[in-house]
């Protein structure tokens, strides 16, 4: 299903979604890349060796669009038309992520799902301001003019996406204009809105400025122990996110009190 090759399967959909460690959120690994969750199987749909610049800075689509739309045909689920665009930032971006959420959500739900990585602009990617319950910052999404970003987006069909707002506490899922934050995909669409999901707790700042994602928990704990200087976050990353995830608001209260949240200035 790939442009120029044909498809690689990459993954066993119940294969785990990523280390039991909390400490090493967001699990990326090489997450951006384009891929079709089945039922059966994760199929790699990025041209064989990889993709080496921005999505929007490539002449011709990277993923075929209409085997993604007889891929979906063939398994018996929603076509894109009916489907909600959503741009993920932290551990979503993952096909193993999802299907480890529909897994838990004990529903019979088809699992059948695309991701496309795509080019997105003015919009960058930090830390909320509040724990996720095994005691983890997760990632959020924040206004950055000038900015550019390779992410992943996901189309879900209406149970999938109620599946996954369930599994986002932290959250609430905008809407946002592509003349706002313009989106570029990997099958050559650029389309008129996406949604993300978006910190109810505003975003780790250190003065207006947002503190982009750390991809290891240690490196934003050994952060905050320099700008606080509170033991909180001091230590292994392992032993703090235990410690956190057995205090849930006390980070909230650590990075409200030294002023070090900032709004995603996203539009609400």
């Amino acid at each position: 299903m790939a442009s120029s090759s044909s498809a690689a399967v990459l993954a066993r959909p119940d294969a785990p979604a990523h280390p039991s460690a909390p400490e090493d959120y967001p699990w990326l690994g090489p997450a951006i890349r384009s891929a079709l969750l089945l039922s059966e199987e994760i199929v790699d749909l990025d041209p064989s060796g990889g993709v080496d610049a921005p999505t929007e800075q490539v002449d011709d689509a990277l993923v075929d669009i209409a085997a993604i739309e007889q891929a979906l045909a063939a398994e018996g689920v929603a076509p894109l038309a009916e489907r909600t665009l959503v741009l993920a930032v932290g551990s979503n971006q993952t096909p193993e992520t999802i299907a480890r959420k529909y897994r838990r959500s004990g529903r019979d739900i088809p699992v059948t799902t695309p991701f496309v990585r795509c080019t997105v602009h003015d919009l960058a990617v930090g830390h909320v301001a509040s724990i996720a319950a095994p005691g983890y910052l997760p990632a959020a999404p924040y206004r950055a003019e000038g900015e550019r970003m390779e992410l992943v987006a996901t189309w879900f069909d209406e149970e999938q996406l109620a599946v996954v707002d369930e599994t986002e506490p932290n959250y609430d899922r905008l809407r946002l204009s592509a003349e706002e934050f313009p989106l570029h995909l990997a099958t050559g669409q650029e389309p008129a809105h996406f949604d993300v999901y978006a910190s109810l707790w505003g975003v780790i700042a250190q003065g207006d400025l947002p503190i982009p994602l750390r991809h290891r928990q240690q490196e934003l704990f050994d952060e905050l122990v320099g700008l606080t200087g509170s033991s909180l976050t001091r230590g292994d990353a392992a032993e703090v996110c235990a410690a956190l995830a057995a205090a849930p608001s006390a980070l909230h209260e650590l990075v409200t009190g030294h002023g070090l949240v900032a709004p995603d200035g996203l539009p609400r």
